[in-house]
């Protein structure tokens, strides 16, 4: 490696300061946030607190449409400093995981667990939303997915490792819930505390230029404002828009599918529904964090999207045959791709869109996945088992494994969106 290439791959001394501080967060805070993971909390409302079918879609969409909130965190935070609005959002999180663990095993308690898990995930949201900025002031674009790439890898061995140990918990005992919910909020105040130390290098000039936007127009306003001048950005986003529909409408099902018609255990139930993705997303992200900082996103996603569909086919035989290995095979695949999506999740917008609109461009992904989000898992496990006839709706049966195959065509139509979109954008990505 010339001297050159050393430049390129150094942090700012404050900004690795920063970075080391995250790394402790990344360290900590996952172990009470995973507790509230969709794929986690809906075994435990399933299996612990036997919650109602219509609540798994709700618990499986909450970290979906919580993102519907994006906008109102970008109006909180605009011109705003960004740290100490995250902190706040963090300990607020803290409290809806103690919620969970004083909640009763009955009606009553799977309520207040519905309730926390969808709260949690609209002040995750304000943090995802808030967060992506300090990212692209504090780490350029030619190393920002693989530093951003390592904090993630953290996340998810702690998610990983929390998960695990969780799971077999509960199997020896599911009343031993209220010590993990509890201990997890000790530790992840470890982490609000090392994250309250973190700096935005350039966060003034930032500030500057949020007040200047939000003089020229409501945030509101330039959603829709913004997608009709940049014809890239919003091809880009009717594209995630399928995909993630596709994804969305099989969590539920999948959850239902392995937790209560195959009757698997708990750590057999959390296996494929979030240890299985979580630990792919370490083995592969350091892969997929490379090949993002050298192409443009709309690239990385037409590559990424063809390997899904394999995935979503091979888990259809698992339903087909209530098969938890080939369930657990076509989650390995499933997981492999999306080890990059929730990179590309993050950072793609910074592919398109101008400095001082950052904000606005990351809350109209974040809004957008929040609309699909909103629907796609209840379309989804209604399409799963059916419905009874309802005012003028007649009666339908549920198509169970067709599902995916449903879920499999959506994907096919992303995939060809985001190679021509690929083909068509301009040679060098713009820098954000």
């Amino acid at each position: 490696m010339n001297a050159d290439d050393g430049r390129r791959t150094a942090l700012d001394p404050r900004a690795a300061r920063s970075f080391r501080r995250e790394q402790v967060t990344e360290l900590t805070l996952p172990v009470a946030t995973s507790l509230m993971e969709g794929g986690f909390v809906a075994v435990v409302a399933a299996k612990t607190f036997h919650a109602e079918p219509w609540m798994l879609a709700v618990i499986s969409a909450s970290s979906m449409f919580g993102n519907l909130s994006s906008y109102f965190w970008n109006r909180v935070g605009s011109a705003r400093p960004k740290i100490p609005l995250i902190v706040v959002l963090q300990a607020l999180v803290l409290l809806c995981v103690l919620v969970v663990a004083a909640s009763p095993q009955s009606k009553t308690g799977a309520w207040l667990l519905l309730a926390s898990t969808v709260a949690c995930r609209l002040l995750i949201a304000g943090i995802i939303t808030t967060r992506s900025i300090a990212w692209s002031l504090n780490y350029g674009r030619h190393l920002r997915a693989r530093t951003t790439g390592r904090l993630q890898v953290l996340s998810s061995l702690m998610v990983v490792l929390t998960t695990s140990v969780a799971g077999l918990m509960m199997d020896a005992h599911p009343e031993n819930f209220r010590w993990l919910y509890s201990g997890g909020a000790l530790i992840g105040a470890v982490g609000v505390w090392s994250f309250s130390r973190v700096q935005v290098m350039g966060e003034k000039r930032q500030r500057v230029l949020e007040r200047r936007g939000n003089e020229d127009g409501a945030l509101a306003n330039r959603f829709f404002a913004i997608l009709r001048a940049d014809r890239y950005y919003a091809r880009y986003q009717l594209h995630q828009f399928t995909s993630g529909v596709a994804a969305m409408m099989l969590e539920p099902a999948l959850v239902y599918l392995v937790s209560r018609q195959i009757g698997a255990s708990y750590i057999a139930s959390i296996g494929i529904t979030m240890i299985i993705p979580f630990l792919l997303n370490i083995l592969t992200l350091p892969f997929w964090a490379r090949y993002l900082d050298r192409v443009h996103v709309a690239k990385f996603r037409a590559r990424q999207n063809a390997l899904w569909v394999i995935g979503i086919l091979v888990m259809f035989v698992g339903a087909w045959q209530m098969s938890l290995a080939w369930l657990a095979a076509g989650r390995v695949v499933t997981a492999i791709v999306n080890g990059g999506g929730s990179l590309a999740w993050q950072l793609g917008h910074n592919d398109f869109a101008p400095r001082d609109q950052l904000s606005a461009y990351m809350g109209i992904h974040v809004t957008l996945t929040g609309v699909r989000g909103a629907f796609a898992p209840f379309l989804g496990m209604a399409l799963y088992l059916g419905w009874d006839a309802r005012g003028m709706l007649p009666a339908l049966p549920g198509i169970g494994a067709w599902l995916f195959i449903l879920s499999a065509l959506l994907a096919v139509s992303a995939w060809r969106g985001f190679d021509r979109l690929r083909r068509e954008l301009p040679a060098k990505p713009r820098e954000g």
